[in-house]
C-alpha cells in the first residue's frame, strides 16, 4: 500500500527562495518531503506522485491548502528514495473529475495529464513522451548517464528498419554503441521507440561506452507499437519473445554481424516488456543468453509457468522492482528467491522508487553493465 501522508510541517521562511519540494527533518536515513504548489486559481490540486497516490483513494492526495495561493503535501520517506510527479487543478465549481472513480481507465488516463513543478527542473518522460517533475533524495542511486547531462554531438542517428516476423513486419531502430565489429555483443531493447524518441537512450548508451561501463555493442530498439498492440505483443510468452529469437535476432545476426551467441545477446525489457524478456530467455536459451527484467509484470503468468521453466534456466537474470510498488514487489522478490534456491544465476535489485520510468532510466543502464561481456 502506498506511504502514508503526513501533516505539512511549519514551512521555513526562506521556502519559496529553495528548491522544491522542500526536504527538511532529515534524521536516521529519512526525510520529510513536502510538495507545494501556487495557483490562485485552484479550488481544489491533486498530487499525482508515483505509487504514492492510490487510484481506489483518490482523495489522500488532494493537497492542503495552507492559503495565499499555497497548496501543500508531506510524506516521510527514506532518503534513497526517487519519484516522478505532477500537479492536477481543479479550477471551477463542482467536484474534481478525478473523484469521479467510475472508470479507473479514464482516471489513469487523467493522472498522465499532469502539469510538472516549475521551481523543479528535473523531469523524466511517461510512455507517450509527456514530462513529469522527479524528486530524488541525497541517497537515492546516481544516474550519471541520464540524458539531461549529455549532448547528441557525434552520436549516429540510429537506423530505422522493417523486419519481417510471425507475426507481421516490426519496426526496429539499429544503434551502435563505440565502434561494435564482427561479433560485438548485441542488446535487444523492448519498449524501443519510447527509450528511442522520448528518452533519447541512445546518447545515455553512448556516454556510459565513453566511460568504460559498458562495452561496444549493438543495440536494437523494438517498437510495440500503439497501446492496444502493446498489450497483444508484449507480457506473454509468445508474441515478443518469439519474435525476438525468431524473426529479429536472425536479422541482426546477419545484417550486423552482432548477437552470434547466447553469451553476448540481451533482451531487456520493462513492465510487461520485463516479462517478455523474461519469456525469450526460457524459452529461447540457445539463442538468448540473458534478461534484464525492470518491474516485470508477473501478475500476467497466473499458473507460474515462467518460473518452472526459468528453475532450468543457464542463462543469467537480473530483475528490478521498486518498493514502492505494493503487491509487485512481493511477486518479483518471491521469483528470485526460487531462482536462487535452484541455483540459477540470478541478480535481485530493489530500489525506493515505483512503477517509474525516472527509476528505470538509471536502472537499464547499470543492468546493460552487469549483464554484457566486458570487452
Amino acid at each position: 500500500m502506498p506511504v502514508p501522508r503526513i501533516p505539512v510541517p511549519r514551512l521555513p521562511r526562506d521556502f519559496r527562495s529553495r528548491p522544491w519540494p522542500l526536504v527538511t527533518e532529515e534524521h536516521a536515513g529519512t526525510a520529510t518531503v513536502t510538495f507545494l504548489c501556487e495557483s490562485r486559481q485552484a479550488t481544489s490540486v491533486l498530487l499525482f506522485a508515483n505509487r504514492l497516490t492510490d487510484e481506489r483513494n483518490i482523495g489522500c492526495s488532494e493537497m492542503e491548502y495552507l492559503g495565499d495561493g499555497l497548496w501543500g503535501l508531506s510524506y516521510r520517506m527514506e532518503t534513497d528514495w526517487r519519484a516522478s510527479y505532477g500537479f492536477l487543478q481543479h479550477t471551477g465549481c463542482g467536484v474534481p473529475p478525478w473523484r469521479d472513480d467510475s472508470d479507473q481507465r479514464s482516471l489513469r488516463a487523467l493522472l498522465d495529464t499532469g502539469n510538472t513543478d516549475p521551481r523543479n527542473p528535473l523531469t523524466c518522460p511517461n510512455s507517450t513522451g509527456r514530462l513529469f517533475s522527479v524528486v530524488e533524495l541525497s541517497d537515492a542511486p546516481p544516474q550519471p548517464f541520464r540524458l539531461v547531462q549529455h549532448q547528441d554531438d557525434g552520436v549516429p542517428t540510429p537506423s530505422e528498419h522493417r523486419i519481417p516476423t510471425s507475426s507481421g513486419p516490426r519496426t526496429v531502430w539499429a544503434h551502435p554503441v563505440g565502434s561494435p565489429g564482427e561479433g560485438s555483443p548485441l542488446v535487444l531493447v523492448l519498449d524501443g521507440d519510447t527509450w528511442l524518441h522520448h528518452h533519447r537512450m541512445q546518447l545515455s548508451l553512448n556516454a556510459a561506452h565513453q566511460a568504460g561501463v559498458i562495452p561496444a555493442s549493438w543495440v536494437l530498439f523494438v517498437s510495440s507499437g500503439s497501446k492496444a498492440q502493446r498489450w497483444q505483443y508484449l507480457g506473454h510468452r509468445d508474441g515478443a519473445s518469439a519474435e525476438l529469437a525468431t524473426g529479429i535476432l536472425p536479422w541482426a545476426q546477419h545484417q550486423l554481424g552482432a548477437g552470434l551467441g547466447p553469451a553476448s545477446t540481451l533482451a531487456t525489457g520493462h513492465s510487461l516488456g520485463g516479462i517478455s524478456a523474461l519469456w525469450a530467455l526460457a524459452r529461447h536459451p540457445e539463442r538468448i543468453g540473458a534478461a534484464l527484467a525492470q518491474s516485470p509484470s508477473l501478475w500476467t503468468d497466473q499458473d507460474s509457468a515462467l518460473a518452472s521453466v526459468l528453475r532450468q534456466c543457464v542463462g543469467r537474470i537480473r530483475l528490478e522492482v521498486g518498493r514502492q510498488e505494493w503487491a509487485m514487489v512481493g511477486q518479483v522478490r518471491q521469483l528470485a528467491q526460487t531462482l536462487q534456491d535452484a541455483y540459477v544465476a540470478v541478480e535481485y535489485v530493489e530500489f525506493n522508487g515505483g512503477h517509474d520510468y525516472a527509476c528505470w532510466r538509471g536502472g537499464l543502464i547499470e543492468g546493460i553493465a552487469a549483464l554484457l561481456p566486458p570487452e
